[in-house]
This record gives C-alpha cells, structure tokens and sequence, in this order.
C-alpha cells in the first residue's frame, strides 16, 4: 500500500501514529487476500489444503497414488464429472490426468455388446491398477463392462557393418613356342553397405476384465 500523505504539519505525535497503524493493518489485509487467492492454484497449495478441495468435490486418494495425480484429480474433478459416461468425454478425463496412450473400441467383433476394450500402455496399467478402477466406476458408461489391453512396445536395433568382396580371373591361350596370349582380365568388385536401423514392435498381451 502507498504511504499515508498527510499535512507536514499533522506528520508527528499520535496523528503520525494512528497513520501509521493503519498502514501496517492494510498490508496485513493485503497478505490475508493474497493468501486465500493462492488456495485454488491445487497444483501448488500445501497439500492439507488439497484434501479439504478433495472432500469437497468427492476425491478420496489412492493407496500409493503419486502426489501430483492425486492434484490433478482434484483440480479437474468438475470437468471430468461432466465428461462422465460418454466416450469422447473419457479421452478428455483422461487426457487431462496425463495417463497416455489411449484407444477406445466400443464395438469388439465377436463379443457382447456391453464390452468396451480400452487399449493402453502396460507401465500405466502396471502403476496405477487400482485407480484405473476407479476411473470406472466414476466415470465409465453405465452397464457396460470393461477390458484394459495392456500395450508394451519393445525397441529392437540392429546394425551391419561395410562389407565387401573382390574376384577375379584371367584366360590366355597358348600360341606355340611357349608363347600365350592373354584374351582378357576380368575383375568384379562388390561393395555394400547397410546403415543403422531401427523397428517398434507393439504387441497387446495382458488383459484385465472389469
């Protein structure tokens, strides 16, 4: 707060004092303000604040679940709530909680129609089980059931070094009086040369049914 102008010749005795008590109380209120704006920033309040917002908007946190996931589930618990029980909107729920690759088949050939297959990578599958369940529960489409697809990509690197091959040969034809002649020298060289190259390979073999 700017400091309290007052007459040079008010500015000293109590009239200097009650000036400045009530600038130090402004600052005072000015921290208070500034303090509750900070509280719906989630993603960086302490985190009792967090379960409070938490409580409030039905989160409850995972056993194990990493902080900053169990931050951004209380942040966009109002979003994902309206997203609820459509399928773009799960991509957008999920999209928003950074979980990864993602692919949704509402149509498996050959099985019932309430299986929905969701493909996805097997390391979320494998960190965060519990609340892929959850997910479900809150967010899926009601009377449908679930498949997760774990996806694991493997790299493979091969790398062939320069070879190469020389041959050659000649033929010559003999005149008379140890003379030869020579008809013709032949020589083939083979070069080549295959440069580093690398292939992904995806392959689905896990299967979860919820």
């Amino acid at each position: 707060m700017k400091p309290i102008k007052i007459p040079f010749w008010m500015g000293k005795g109590q009239l200097k004092k009650y000036a400045d008590f009530l600038l130090s109380w402004f600052d005072l209120v000015t921290v208070w303000l500034k303090f509750t704006l900070t509280f719906h920033d989630i993603e960086t309040v302490d985190i009792k604040i967090v379960d409070l917002f938490a409580w409030q908007r039905d989160i409850e946190r995972i056993n194990s679940e990493p902080e900053w996931l169990y931050r951004r589930r209380v942040k966009y618990a109002y979003h994902n709530a309206k997203d609820a029980g459509t399928l773009a909107g799960f991509k957008r729920i999920w999209q928003r909680l950074e979980l990864g690759y993602l692919v949704i088949d509402e149509n498996v050939a050959g099985r019932d129609w309430d299986v929905i297959q969701l493909e996805i990578d097997g390391q979320t599958l494998a960190d965060h089980e519990e609340l892929l369940r959850v997910i479900i529960s809150k967010y899926g489409l009601t009377c449908r059931r679930y498949e997760w697809i774990a996806r694991f990509s493997t790299t493979i690197k091969l790398r062939v070094q320069t070879f190469g091959n020389t041959t050659g040969f000649v033929t010559a034809q003999l005149l008379g009086q140890d003379r030869y002649e020579w008809l013709n020298d032949v020589s083939t060289e083979i070069n080549m040369r295959v440069q580093t190259f690398e292939n992904a390979e995806h392959n689905a073999i896990a299967k979860l049914d919820i």
